[in-house]
């Protein structure tokens, strides 16, 4: 009797179950990508919301209360008062000094003098010229030129001269024109002024008609006047070829204002370089003071709230308190001295730049005191703007450095405007009954310039007002854009989520590929056991069937036996 063994299929020989095994191997480069790509994930959107919670922590009023010391001992606050700031800028230029606006006593004199002979008149006039020796040695120039020349023309209408008395010597530019112009009584001396008046560029061979009407006129203006009662204008009157006697009026004139220019550079770099230097010393001083300062009460006020919660432990530890967080402080201030120097010469530095800047405007236009100030308070923002755009510090992007520089320059012009209130606060605080004594009291700076208690009072209230404007609008400038870039972290955390879920279902789906593939390795070993049974049960009963086989022969031959006997 055969029986039918049933036969299970193989797995194990499947090709398809071969490709999926070698595809779960595969998958451990895949899982450690997967659960690095998940953490980093987790740790970008933790960022951006710390990020995001970071835009929304900003406190205005603890902003506007750090500022207030800073905005004192700035160049909006106190420091101003360092700087050389009066109607005209430190150095008297030529258009100030044409309107009677001059930086300095000398200059001042040499305007009063300059005001006495543009008031000269008639025999006065004529008095102050012979004796400050305008026309002196003219006999013998016109001597030695007659002996010197063969012909003595005349330099305005081209014509011979005889040489006689008729052959003058004109000033081309006039003796009272150089005498009484601003530029050349602010940049040469008396005797200076002379000397150009008589040198051989200034002075021209003319007929005597000429020179008398001539007078002290501009040649251009003269050419182009009539005589009272005539048509004829002068260059007609007295035959002038006009081309020739405007080129040497510009000929003279070019020889005298080089002479002015000359004396000009001279004195402008001599001055600016004084004054520049002298506002550079004071400024660097007070801006190391001033963050000296700026550190020890922010420390002092620091300190006196530890030391305020200690009160419980008594006096004494308060005391201590007090003193060690004041201490530390100090120590904080001496590690930073360096970075104190550094600061105080860039403050130097921008007050020297900022004085040639206020030159460089008062050469064009006049600028009063309070302009200057701020001119010159608003030009160290300005700076520091630009800085910020052509050299961003490390991990700030020229954009953030642009916004940066925005603000900077807004803080600065509201701090550079808010000096423009110290003239009428100083006018309230000496209006303040009683007090009129006290806000008049002269105080000495540290350049010996004498001020006003008001006059300090009214630059410190203006700069704690100027702080807090320009914290107000740096904060509204800083919600503007945190505002947007607080739209784009949401949107980038709404991005980073779908990222967390996708690395969340990856891992997912590994670990169901894992679970799959302990599942076929557990099949695999049943059914390999199912296999080996299979087999055993076969050999069983092959032998359950030997044996029976045998017991039917031995039976069949018992039975033949038994039929034998």
């Amino acid at each position: 009797m055969n029986q039918k063994v049933t036969e299970f299929p193989d797995f194990g020989s499947d090709p398809n179950t071969h490709a999926e095994i070698e595809h779960l191997d595969s998958l451990d480069s895949l899982r450690i990508e997967v659960d690095q790509g998940f953490e980093s994930a987790m740790r970008e959107m933790e960022s951006i919301q710390s990020d995001l919670n970071e835009f929304n922590g900003h406190d205005l009023i603890a902003l506007c209360k750090e500022n207030v010391i800073g905005s004192v001992v700035s160049q909006f606050g106190l420091a101003s008062l360092l700087i050389d700031s009066r109607d005209g800028g430190a150095v008297t230029t030529t258009h100030n000094f044409d309107k009677g606006i001059t930086s300095s006593s000398s200059d001042e004199a040499k305007y009063q003098k300059m005001r006495e002979s543009r008031a000269m008149t008639g025999d006065e006039w004529k008095e102050h010229r012979k004796q400050s020796g305008y026309d002196s040695d003219f006999s013998n120039r016109r001597k030695a030129a007659f002996q010197e020349r063969d012909v003595v023309r005349d330099e305005y209408t081209g014509k011979v001269l005889p040489k006689d008395g008729r052959a003058h010597l004109d000033h081309v530019v006039s003796a009272r024109e150089i005498d009484t112009n601003a530029g050349m009584n602010l940049h040469l001396s008396k005797e200076d002024r002379v000397k150009a008046a008589l040198t051989d560029d200034n002075l021209a061979f003319t007929d005597a008609s000429i020179n008398m009407s001539k007078s002290d006129h501009k040649m251009e203006d003269w050419m182009d006047k009539t005589k009272r009662g005539q048509d004829q204008e002068n260059h007609e009157r007295f035959g002038l070829d006009r081309d020739q006697a405007l080129d040497r009026d510009k000929q003279a004139r070019t020889s005298l204002n080089r002479e002015v220019d000359r004396a000009a550079v001279k004195k402008y770099t001599s001055e600016l370089m004084a004054t520049g230097a002298k506002d550079a010393a004071n400024m660097a001083y007070y801006t190391a003071i001033g963050i000296v300062t700026k550190e020890l009460a922010e420390g002092a006020i620091v300190a006196v709230k530890k030391a305020f919660a200690a009160r419980q432990n008594g006096f004494g530890a308060m005391l201590e308190v007090f003193k060690a967080e004041l201490m530390q402080t100090v120590a904080r201030v001496k590690a930073r001295w360096k970075e104190i120097a550094a600061g105080s010469i860039e403050a130097g530095i921008t007050a020297f730049l900022s004085n040639i800047v206020v030159f460089l405007i008062n050469l064009f236009a006049t600028t009063l005191k309070k302009f200057v100030s701020m001119i010159r308070a608003g030009f160290v923002s300005m700076v520091q703007a630009f800085k910020l755009i052509a050299n961003p510090p490390e991990g700030m992007s020229k954009q953030e450095a642009r916004f940066e520089a925005l603000k900077v320059l807004t803080a600065g012009v509201i701090g550079a405007l808010s000096l423009g209130l110290s003239a009428m606060i100083e006018k309230a605080l000496q209006a303040i009954p009683g007090l009129q004594p006290i806000m008049m009291f002269t105080v000495s700076s540290t350049d010996g310039e004498l001020t006003t208690v008001s006059d300090v009072l009214a630059v410190a209230l203006s700069g704690i007002a100027g702080g807090l404007l320009a914290t107000i609008a740096v904060y509204l400038l800083d919600q503007l854009q945190n505002g947007a870039i607080a739209n784009k972290l949401e949107i980038q955390l709404v991005n980073q989520s779908g990222v967390v879920v996708e690395y969340s279902a990856a891992r997912s789906w590994i670990s169901l590929h894992d679970a799959y593939g302990k599942l076929q390795e557990d099949a695999q070993e049943l059914w390999s056991e199912t296999v080996q049974a299979s087999q055993s049960l076969k050999m069983s009963a092959h032998r359950v069937h030997e044996s029976k086989a045998g017991l039917n022969s031995a039976m069949e031959k018992l039975r033949q036996r038994r039929s034998k006997l």
